[in-house]
């Protein structure tokens, strides 16, 4: 029986669950987790997504720097029903445990607190050894415990030797140090005993090291009967290319391969960069599906078979990649130039594009709607993967799960912390809040979150994932203590935050995936301006090129969207339903897409790259498919005059009179120097057109004092 334990973490911690999710927060948040996981996760997914080390490591913090004064058996009940033999420990824990508890059994009993007082060796201290013992207790959830193989101990010290007969002798003292653990724990230093000669380099040791290896295996691949057969063996496969070769990498597990079997990692460079041909007695890849068994995986595996070596490198590195790897490093990889990879990343996103409001690429457009509406306006990376059998399976020509493709081409979502989210999150985890006072049963709750679009199979994680909403005895309570800040008041959001409407017919995008818009303030509809000279925000540097104005903000930095008036974007050269891909500094790829409004979908590697904080201000430039920014840091204005606060919203910080700052105002709104307004009337009349009320702001009461 293969099923999944439903115990999560605050079953096997009991600690965690009388704690409030900010007090834990810091040291169980994951890129790969949903907010709150560790009250709704199953403990064996968790240890799939982040490992268990990483679940060890933070379960030590935990218990020595919150709950040092609980003995570790209270703070995981589990290890009073754990039997360990101290060989079982590798060095340098062990000898440490042995010198100070003088056991497994005291060990456990004994609170962190206590430990401090036993004089640990300095290669040892209390955190290591608790983060041994939380490993034990996190172990028995793992994969391996349902009959899946053990790591090789001779592999391991192979894979330490190898890397200490590589490293050179410049490399940094943490590094050095780290290797020393490694040695240490795995024994790998007394594993050698075959005397190289003074005179042997550590590369030539190295290749001495491996060879040995291969011959091993050779000889115990001759040990083993071959079956008979009359058919002659076949011949090798041809080498494949370089990009197939990128494609075909495993995105993950890669040392597991199929019916979770190991396989025999090779030590050495990275394969991108290798010359020689494989080993001919690599395991055999995992066998692709047959055709007709998954129609969805056969259609888009032949629609990027059709696409040249370049361009299917590009999809599966950049595209539909967890971790898109950089222009710059794809170029190095591939060894083609930067400019190309752009080219064929362009190519690609079109290709989709098209293909998708095709009639070949119905079957998956019509997937797609399916989907979204079958996940709601949130939903977890769990449940994407379980609300389609194919949805696991690898597409063959990416070597990538099929929801990692779906993820990429949906339209009218993004993943942020872990949740797939229809809306913008905080906009829809206040609401939740707002809907849930009162204390209403799961029940009744799921019932009112239904009118947002969350479906049962998520309702009760995402009500754990919104900040101060805890479930109790089947009630949802709201804690009032926590504050949350309401979302700014915007024309579709002012009429009715309660609800979404249902989608209208000829509500889609293009490229035919549904838009959900939320209720409009009842008024006339207004085509947008699509001039960038009446957009707000937008300013015309001396040197002829417009730069956009973004206050950045903490859901900017955590990667919520960035909307762009139509006319910034119309200038920039994009129409609605189309996007554009720019590269930004650092070879970071940003997609300015125009759905029902123009905007980035996220600008976080920008913002991370150059340290903006919320309250700083960005100005932003396009030229061609390249982006460039400038931060202006948030500053104390206290001091200044109406005119200095003015000025700083269009990124000029030299002193200025108000003369003076009136006609560098008015030219960096006009396309037409000599035709800038120069009546002060007009200028703010302009500036209230443009949406520039917070300039208007500024400069009306001097204005006013002028005269």
């Amino acid at each position: 029986m293969n099923a999944v334990s439903p115990i999560c973490l605050i079953d096997l911690a009991p600690a965690l669950r009388w704690s409030k999710s900010a007090d834990v927060a810091d040291v169980l948040r994951h890129a790969r987790l949903v907010d709150g996981w560790w009250r709704s996760l199953p403990l064996p997914r968790v240890l799939d997504i982040a490992g268990p080390t990483w679940l060890a490591h933070c379960l030590a913090r935990l218990a020595v720097e919150q709950w040092d004064h609980l003995a570790l058996d209270e703070f995981l009940p589990t290890l009073r029903a754990l039997a360990v033999d101290m060989d079982e420990i590798a060095e340098p824990v062990r000898g440490s445990v042995l010198a100070t508890a003088g056991g497994w059994d005291q060990l456990v009993t004994a609170s962190p607190a206590a430990m401090r007082d036993w004089g640990h060796p300095d290669n040892c201290g209390v955190l290591e050894v608790v983060s041994m013992v939380t490993w034990r207790a996190v172990h028995p959830f793992t994969r391996d415990c349902a009959g899946g193989p053990s790591p090789s101990p001779a592999l391991m010290v192979e894979a330490v030797r190898t890397i200490a007969n590589w490293m050179p002798a410049s490399a940094p003292e943490h590094v050095h140090s780290a290797l020393a653990y490694l040695t240490n724990a795995t024994g790998a230093g007394d594993a050698e005993s075959v005397d190289d000669g003074p005179q042997q380099s550590p590369a030539t040791r190295a290749i001495r090291t491996l060879r040995a290896l291969r011959a091993q295996r050779d000889e115990e691949a001759a040990e083993e009967p071959a079956p008979a057969s009359s058919t002659p063996p076949p011949s090798p496969p041809p080498t494949p290319s370089l990009a197939e070769s990128l494609t075909r990498r495993p995105r993950s597990n890669s040392l597991l391969g199929p019916n979770r079997t190991l396989r025999r990692p090779a030590f050495g460079p990275p394969k991108a960069l290798r010359t020689e041909t494989p080993d001919d007695d690599a395991p055999p890849a995992e066998a692709p599906a047959g055709l007709g068994e998954h129609p969805l995986i056969d259609l888009l595996d032949q629609l990027f078979r059709s696409w040249g070596d370049l361009e299917r490198a590009v999809a599966a590195e950049r595209l539909f990649a967890a971790d898109p790897v950089s222009i710059r490093v794809l170029s190095d990889q591939l060894r083609v130039d930067i400019g190309e990879i752009r080219n064929a990343q362009r190519t690609v996103e079109e290709q989709l594009l098209q293909w998708l409001g095709s009639p070949a690429g119905a079957p998956v457009t019509q997937h797609l709607r399916d989907i979204s509406e079958q996940l709601g306006a949130a939903t977890t990376i769990d449940h994407l993967i379980s609300a389609h059998p194919d949805h696991p399976v690898e597409v063959p020509s990416l070597a990538t799960p099929l929801w990692r493709v779906v993820i990429t081409l949906f339209t009218d979502r993004r993943l942020h912390n872990g949740w797939l989210v229809a809306a913008e999150p905080h906009q829809l985890r206040w609401q939740t809040r707002q809907l849930v006072t009162g204390g209403p049963s799961i029940t009744e709750a799921g019932i009112r979150l239904g009118k947002l679009g969350i479906r049962p199979q998520a309702l009760r994680a995402w009500l754990l994932s919104t900040p101060g909403v805890s479930v109790r005895d089947g009630y949802v309570v709201v804690d009032e203590s926590v504050a949350m800040e309401a979302p700014e008041q915007t024309a579709a959001f002012a009429a009715g935050h309660a609800m979404l409407p249902q989608d209208s017919p000829g509500s889609t995008t293009a490229n035919g995936l549904p838009i959900r818009r939320r209720p409009a303030v009842a008024q006339p509809r207004q085509e947008p301006r699509l001039d960038v000279t009446t957009s707000a925000r937008c300013f015309r540097a001396p040197d002829g090129r417009w730069w956009h104005r973004v206050d950045v903000t903490a859901d900017h930095l955590n990667g919520a969207p960035v909307t762009v008036p139509p006319g910034y974007a119309t200038h920039l050269g994009l129409q609605p339903g189309r996007l554009l891909c720019l590269t930004a500094p650092g070879a970071d790829l940003l997609v300015l897409v125009w759905r029902d409004q123009p905007a980035f979908d996220s600008l976080r590697p920008l913002l991370r790259r150059l340290s903006a904080q919320p309250g700083d201000r960005v100005f932003i430039t396009v030229n061609g498919d390249r982006l460039d920014a400038r931060r202006l840091p948030s500053a104390d204005l206290t001091d200044h005059g109406p005119t200095s606060k003015a000025l700083h919203l269009i990124g000029y910080t030299a002193p200025a009179s108000t003369e003076e700052a009136l006609e560098i105002i008015a030219r960096r709104i006009s396309e037409d120097t000599d035709g800038a307004p120069t009546d002060p009337t007009r200028l703010l009349d302009l500036l209230t057109k443009r949406g520039d009320t917070d300039i208007v702001n500024e400069l009306r009461p001097t204005l006013y004092a002028a005269h």
